[in-house]
């Protein structure tokens, strides 16, 4: 199980959650809304959606195609291009551009294309659509395989230099696409909010003027900048004015012994109240405490807490409880096959860990059948998010042809 040290690090340095506000400030972080910078993005809805691959600026979900499923990709970034836009026809002539760039390779073949302009978003905005044969993909009946994509764009409304975009594709048989593939990549797409263009101390004269989601995110950069007594006390005002996450982060806070000594009690009493609200981050840490804090220790306390942070999204209480399904540990009966289906939720999400662990009870037959496609899937995807010994892994089970090459010491042959 992970110390709370870690816990802590992992919840202040995760990115909170971003949506328009009058304040033009993030709010708290949930489950299903991934801030980069500086933007927030929704999760695709439905089952299956593994994240891939995240950084400040950039994420991509895969849905890998499964039986009666294409696959599909959601993608999101936001970057500074080499060109200037200053209203929605310009940009949608660029787009154009790119995507031509883009589908120039001989392998693409155009069957349609729709770029326009969008008048919503303070005009700044452009949608697009494309389907392209894929000449050098072909499926089981041997035809060319059809990418569909849809995507938008958008110049940032406080700095039109900043360009955010995303984009959701799907691979099918040309006529077996989704139903109602479009209604599905606007729902993501619309989930797509610009916030403001602000870090670290930027972020003050908001905090100053009261903004709860301000604080907290000016708390948590000095808590990562090593100014803790300062980010604990922005906190502290964001949590008097009942904001679930400062009272999540001063909970964790409070159990790590953040330059002041552990107190079990005091983080239940930051915990407690924004559990009962449902805030599924503080229902898994306070799991976590109930089972792990000694003075504190609950077991009964902790299942119910770790059961509703794991349905409520939270990716640590979902990896806990699929641990200790696959274990039989704490008070949990042993069901290997939850414990499965758990853990697979949790390294959808992204957790590395989560993830090595699905690829060995996959590779193992724990829970379910032996896959050893999906095994692989799960270890190089864990090898790619940095999970040390999956990386490990996945180096000593290449072929020593593909291993690079071994020095020769000085003065040997």
């Amino acid at each position: 199980m992970r110390p709370f040290a870690a816990l802590l690090l992992l919840a202040l340095g995760l990115p909170s959650a971003a949506a328009w506000a009058a304040d033009y400030a993030p709010a708290e972080d949930r489950p299903g809304r991934i801030v980069l910078v500086p933007m927030s993005v929704e999760r695709p809805q439905g089952e299956g959606w593994v994240l891939v691959r995240r950084d400040e600026m950039h994420l991509t979900f895969i849905q890998p195609a499964a039986e009666g499923r294409n696959s599909q990709v959601a993608d999101a970034a936001s970057r500074v291009p080499d060109w200037r836009a200053h209203d929605s026809g310009e940009l949608a002539a660029r787009m154009r551009e790119e995507m031509d760039r883009i589908f120039a390779d001989k392998r693409f073949e155009k069957i349609a294309e729709k770029i326009q302009p969008e008048t919503a978003n303070a005009g700044k905005c452009a949608r697009y659509s494309q389907q392209v044969r894929d000449l050098a993909s072909h499926g089981a009946d041997g035809r060319p395989q059809v990418i569909l994509l849809f995507g938008l764009a958008c110049l940032h409304p406080a700095d039109e230099g900043v360009l955010l975009t995303a984009t959701f594709s799907e691979r099918s048989a040309e006529g077996k696409g989704t139903p109602g593939i479009e209604q599905i990549a606007r729902r993501y797409l619309d989930g797509i909010r610009p916030h403001a263009l602000l870090k670290g101390d930027d972020w003050q004269p908001l905090a100053e003027q009261d903004d709860a989601n301000a604080q907290v995110w000016l708390g948590r950069s000095l808590v990562l900048r090593q100014k803790p007594e300062q980010g604990m006390d922005w906190l502290r005002r964001a949590a008097e004015q009942g904001h679930l996450e400062a009272q999540t982060l001063l909970g964790l806070a409070s159990l790590r012994g953040h330059d002041q000594p552990l107190d079990a009690r005091q983080a239940l009493k930051r915990l407690l109240p924004a559990a009962e609200k449902g805030y599924a981050k503080a229902q898994g840490a306070l799991a976590i405490a109930y089972l792990q804090v000694a003075e504190i220790r609950d077991e009964a306390a902790s299942r119910r807490w770790l059961a509703e942070a794991a349905q409520g999204g939270d990716p640590f209480g979902q990896a806990l409880l699929g641990e200790l399904l696959l274990s039989g540990r704490a008070g949990w009966e042993k069901n290997e096959a939850a414990g499965l289906a758990w853990t697979r939720k949790a390294a959808a999400q992204g957790d590395a860990n989560s993830s090595l662990m699905l690829s060995r009870l996959l590779a193992n037959g724990i829970g379910g059948p032996k896959d050893p496609a999906q095994a692989r899937f799960w270890l190089e995807l864990a090898a790619a998010q940095g999970q040390p010994e999956a990386r490990k892994l996945v180096e000593q089970s290449r072929p020593a042809s593909s291993q690079p090459p071994v020095a020769t010491p000085p003065g040997k042959p």
